[in-house]
């Protein structure tokens, strides 16, 4: 039996576990390049959480599935990293977040990874820029998987609520990790909205760093407010 803990440094919303990073921690248990994990709960903090059949469980209850996927997702041209800082310098959530606290892109938060973006000029993507410390989880020369996932992440929710509200959570995120994410290097978050239907909005995010992307992930995010 495997066991997942999500601990209280890794938040969301208050209470509850990130959702890219609690994503990635059960996605390292399924043998595939890309998977998608679907969050039927808010995740637990600093409880263990069984891991059985791609299922995440506390006691009886299903938090999140995941399973192999097949991610067909092509990012657009990466913006330099001045136009990246540049776009990042306007973000508007930085005054207006709905959860301040986000472990992924709280502006409270001196030990998250404080991805905030803001809309590129004359482009319709959202861009940032991230250079990972040794404040997070890592391997010596690169951030774990798990907070990749969590990069991949928040950056997704801010084109879809570009004002800061109403708030979204997570409910599906396919994701797929492609090359190390170095320690210490500038990297480019990218955000796009692909539309909304209801109470429902869908975008994607990708990852990239000197040598191409890192990362790339489609998301589904489901209104709260």
């Amino acid at each position: 039996m495997s066991t997942v803990k999500v601990a209280s440094r890794f938040n969301g919303p208050p209470g509850m576990g990130n959702g890219g990073y609690s994503a990635g921690l059960l996605a390292a248990h399924v043998d595939a390049r890309a998977v998608s994990v679907r969050l039927r709960r808010p995740v637990p903090l600093d409880r263990d959480l069984e891991v059985v059949d791609g299922e995440l469980l506390d006691g009886e209850t299903v938090i999140a599935s995941a399973e192999p996927a097949t991610l067909d997702l092509d990012v657009p041209r990466a913006p330099t990293l001045e136009e990246a800082l540049k776009a990042s310098a306007q973000v508007p959530w930085r005054d207006r977040h709905p959860f301040p606290t986000c472990f992924g892109c709280g502006p409270d938060r001196e030990d998250g990874i404080a991805a905030l973006l803001g809309p590129l000029e004359g482009r319709s993507e959202w861009a940032g820029v991230w250079r990972p410390s040794d404040v997070l989880p890592n391997d010596g020369v690169s951030v774990l998987p798990e907070i990749v996932w969590a990069a991949l992440d928040c950056p997704s929710a801010q084109p879809v609520a570009p004002d800061g509200g109403p708030a979204f959570v997570l409910g599906t995120f396919v994701a797929q990790v492609e090359k190390p994410v170095e320690l210490g290097v500038d990297h480019v978050l990218l955000a796009w909205e692909l539309g909304k239907e209801g109470r429902k909005a869908y975008s994607a995010s990708a990852i990239v760093g000197p040598d191409g992307v890192c990362g790339r992930a489609r998301a589904v995010w489901v209104s709260i407010g």
